[in-house]
């Protein structure tokens, strides 16, 4: 069976054991997330989103490429500066004039660029989406996503993003996860919207009105794996 494999080569082979590799997204689940219970207070009543499939799918789609190094953030009246551990490291931006007008009140003057360190290869038809890491809250920036054919453009690819803390000092931290990457399949679609009556719908309802909990798990789910 052909094996779908995505590389993530390390530009400096000196650092690719002490930059954080990249790993499949489950390996980066929160801990808030684990320490939820499936139902508040035990009551199967009061179900936490602990028992939402789609919601734990979206956590762990892809891999996360982590912070290289510690970046240290100060805010500067309306801007910021960004300062890596190693001061002979680069620390780039995007100037406002770049974006929509009506973005501009989100940016201020500069939009943030993470600066990647990894090449990224994946198999002939196929490319990747760059979004913020998915329900993981980050209150401290927001990726402006992206989609590269991976498959031919074999070259750096960084990282726009929204700085949204503005009011003190602090540090996005090595080993945090900086960016989610998902790969997929080019292929060719095409829409239809309009009415008819749909009998699996009825099925579906009917399945779903018989059983109290992880109805969608264990009738429709199907299992993603990403190693």
């Amino acid at each position: 069976m052909f094996e779908n494999k995505i590389k993530f080569i390390a530009t400096d082979g000196n650092m690719k054991d002490i930059w954080p590799n990249p790993k499949p997204a489950s390996r980066f689940i929160p801990d808030e997330y684990k320490k939820l219970k499936r139902f508040k207070d035990d009551n199967l009543h009061d179900p936490t989103v602990k028992t939402c499939v789609p919601f734990l799918d979206s956590l762990i789609l892809g891999y996360i490429i982590p912070f290289d190094q510690d970046y240290l953030v100060d805010p500067i009246e309306n801007d910021f500066s960004v300062t890596p551990a190693n001061k002979n490291a680069s620390s780039e931006f995007h100037d406002k004039e770049q974006l929509p007008k009506e973005w501009q009140k989100i940016s201020g003057k500069k939009v943030g660029k993470f600066m990647n360190k990894w090449l990224i290869k994946t198999p002939p038809g196929y490319s990747c989406l760059f979004v913020q890491p998915m329900n993981r809250m980050e209150e401290r920036f927001d990726i402006i996503p992206g989609v590269v054919d991976t498959d031919t453009y074999l070259n750096l690819i960084n990282f726009p993003y929204f700085l949204k803390k503005r009011d003190e000092q602090f540090l996005f931290k090595r080993g945090e996860p900086m960016v989610q990457v998902i790969p997929f399949k080019r292929e060719p679609w095409k829409m239809w919207s309009g009415f008819y009556y749909e009998k699996a719908h009825s099925k579906i309802l009917n399945i779903l009105n018989n059983e109290w909990m992880d109805r969608y798990k264990k009738y429709f789910w199907s299992k993603k794996s990403f190693k």
